[in-house]
């Protein structure tokens, strides 16, 4: 199962974590928390991935769908990804949907942040 752990939620930046499996079980419980904590606050954002343990389509669709979301607003969204799953957003070209890095520090600096 899958959760979402908010890191930073200020007036400039959410930064949210997600971790487990974003399966179609895993994306149905986080979604709404994740919309909440991104879209909603319309502020720049960070997604942090490398503890999610396995992302299949549907855990890919709910990022695409946050950054499209996100950028309909205007709003800046980075993913801090590694091993697995940042091979697989890299191989299906994500990088032109959001920044995909491999530390917060990273994500801050692609997001302008610094």
């Amino acid at each position: 199962m899958a959760e979402i752990v908010v890191i930073e939620s200020s007036d400039v930046l959410t930064h949210v974590a997600l971790k487990g499996r974003l399966d179609e079980a895993g994306v149905e419980k986080v979604e709404a928390e994740l919309a909440r904590q991104t879209v909603a606050r319309r502020k720049p954002a960070i997604v942090d991935i490398t503890g999610v343990e396995l992302l299949p389509s549907v855990g890919i669709g709910l990022l695409v769908k946050t950054a499209r979301s996100m950028h309909s607003y205007g709003i800046i969204f980075g993913v801090v990804a590694s091993g697995m799953s940042k091979q697989i957003l890299e191989r299906l070209k994500l990088n032109t949907i959001f920044p995909i890095v491999d530390t917060y520090d990273e994500a801050r600096k692609a997001l302008m942040l610094d």
